[in-house]
């Protein structure tokens, strides 16, 4: 599970980066997760690469279909952290859908991501009320599950959420897919934040659109973190290959000292 400490957002506003495996180059992934943490995350979220993401817009399906295209799987994404995990502890999420666990690894998933040194998972097309059973075995498995609060959740979904989510939550910033949006700061989204700050009693960051270092500090304004996403994959996109790990840490170190204001 998630340390606690890694959670503290009495101390600074969380800050965590969604990367693709095996994106924009096979081999990119290490050095991205390298300079990741150089630059001051607090966690990663990795995502498993599908056929058919139903959560994710343009960029983070063509990442994908880079990443199965360079041999990317769920077990070498596994490998990838076992590896990782011989230099650092920096909290590790996975991010995918349920075929991509139960197909993709086994029915012992959740005991072979903690085995590989995975913290926690994010399923983004399993509901609250199909979940029971992988929330049980991700949990016993010693991993956090993640659930998603989406803008059009109420105050009792809210809180059934908070409860059940094991260490922090991730609020969906807009109604949609994943991508960058350049308008994403508005009355709408500040009231659903503060509606979830009023009842939720564990942290929450938030993902989904957030584009840039200005947007990032004003949702964290209203938040215990945020994460950015396709403006990440997007700015890494740019690099020829071995060049990444500058790109990406140009790009975080600018969203750290924003959030940090």
């Amino acid at each position: 599970m998630i340390k606690r400490a890694a959670l503290d957002g009495s101390r600074r506003k969380l800050l965590s980066a969604y990367l693709m495996p095996g994106f924009p180059y096979k081999d990119s992934t290490l050095r991205v997760l390298r300079a990741a943490e150089e630059s001051g995350v607090d966690f990663v979220e990795l995502g498993v690469p599908f056929s058919d993401p139903l959560a994710d817009g343009p960029v983070i399906q063509h990442a994908s279909q880079i990443a199965i295209s360079n041999g990317m799987t769920p077990s070498t994404i596994l490998s990838l952290v076992k590896e990782f995990r011989k230099e650092s502890q920096l909290p590790i999420i996975l991010m995918g859908y349920v075929n991509s666990f139960l197909n993709g690894i086994g029915r012992d998933f959740a005991s072979r991501l903690f085995e590989a040194g995975v913290d926690g998972v994010i399923i983004p097309d399993l509901s609250y009320e199909e979940s029971p059973e992988m929330r049980g075995e991700i949990e016993k498995a010693g991993l956090s599950i993640v659930l998603l609060i989406a803008p059009t959740s109420g105050d009792d979904r809210i809180a059934l959420l908070d409860k059940s989510t094991t260490d922090f939550s991730y609020c969906v910033s807009v109604t949609g897919v994943t991508g960058a949006r350049k308008n994403l700061v508005s009355d709408e989204v500040k009231s659903f934040l503060q509606l979830v700050g009023r009842i939720a009693t564990k942290p929450f960051v938030v993902g989904f659109g957030i584009s840039t270092p200005e947007a990032a500090h004003e949702i964290s304004r209203y938040a215990h973190g945020i994460v950015v996403g396709s403006a990440f994959l997007q700015k890494i996109s740019e690099a020829t290959q071995g060049g990444e790990a500058g790109k990406a840490s140009t790009f975080l170190k600018s969203f750290r000292a924003a959030i940090d204001k």
